[in-house]
């Protein structure tokens, strides 16, 4: 397949008139090469006729709320994405976006390696600390359904509570199904354990009854006795399964400027205050496993502010 060709594929996928036997080139040309280095092998002209047409056209199709086509593989139809914002939009900055727009359902990885914990905050707004080698799968974007995501190895959760939208995590054959709590999941290879530090969550597997876990409970699945079993003796203790994440947010007379640069470093925002006396400000309280908006909602009540969130910037007030 030649530039041009490419082009025309690309310019009916952003005008969401894409046949089907031109969704099966796209995805044979995928195929055949790879995909996230194609824009790099475009020349410099190509590259910026792309760009400039693919952006406008992006933003053409946002403005009309059309919905792309789906490639009948939902893998495919990830790598295709992938490989259409690269060349339409011409690298990271404008990648990311687009995709999100394009395929919000698509499938995204993150993977940690050993040591601190890789810490995402997924489209809902529960936050994952990945730890050791470990691997999450999820959609880039939850839609009307059920929340979920895939691990392999060892994940803290912290849900944001949702009870129309239940979150699943499936770890092997192991499903982990929540509405808005947190938890520690550690897949061993031999075995999975959970530890249920807030809220309530149920446990169920293939061949094994489901179990019902509450705060501070942890059970254990071992694939090869295809049974879940509370765990009554020899959990690890709250500080170990805590341990490099920021779920810890209990205060003790902190200062303002402490409390406040802590939630922005957990929740990656940016709080502006309107009036610096705000700082001076002592706070004893528990925001631990509290949302961002809870967060603040409590926080505003007891100093008698007022606060705004747009997108990652929060500004805080004194009431008039």
């Amino acid at each position: 397949m030649n530039n041009q060709e490419l082009k025309n594929l690309i310019e009916k996928y952003l005008n969401g008139t894409l046949a089907p036997s031109e969704a099966a080139q796209l995805e044979q040309w995928l195929d055949t090469t790879g995909d996230e280095h194609a824009f790099d092998a475009m020349p410099e002209a190509e590259k910026e006729t792309a760009r400039k047409e693919g952006y406008n056209r992006l933003v053409q199709r946002i403005n009309k709320h059309r919905q792309p086509v789906v490639i009948k593989n939902r893998f495919r139809y990830w790598k295709a994405a992938a490989c259409i914002a690269g060349i339409a939009v011409a690298g990271a900055l404008f990648r990311k976006p687009m995709l999100d727009v394009v395929a919000p359902h698509r499938l995204v990885s993150l993977q940690s390696t050993p040591g601190s914990p890789k810490k995402h905050i997924l489209s809902d707004g529960s936050i994952v600390w990945l730890k050791g080698n470990s691997k999450l799968v999820f959609p880039a974007g939850f839609g009307a359904g059920n929340r979920e995501v895939v691990l392999q190895g060892e994940a803290l959760f912290e849900i944001a509570k949702d009870p129309q939208h239940p979150f699943l995590v499936k770890c092997g054959p192991l499903i982990t199904t929540v509405l808005g709590t947190s938890f520690n999941i550690r897949e061993t290879g031999k075995e999975t354990q959970v530890t249920l530090l807030t809220g309530k969550i149920a446990l169920s597997a293939p061949q094994s009854a489901p179990l019902v876990l509450y705060p501070e409970q942890q059970a254990v699945y071992s694939s090869t006795a295809t049974a879940i079993r509370k765990k009554e003796e020899g959990a690890l203790p709250f500080s170990d399964i805590t341990k490099g994440t920021e779920y810890d947010m209990a205060f003790n007379d902190a200062t303002m400027q402490q409390v406040l640069k802590r939630i922005e470093d957990k929740f990656e925002v940016n709080i502006q205050l309107q009036d610096a006396v705000i700082n001076s400000n002592l706070i004893t309280a528990d925001f631990t496993d509290q949302s961002l908006q809870h967060t603040m909602e409590m926080i505003s009540q007891a100093l008698n502010l007022d606060f705004g969130i747009k997108g990652k910037t929060i500004l805080l007030k004194q009431k008039k």
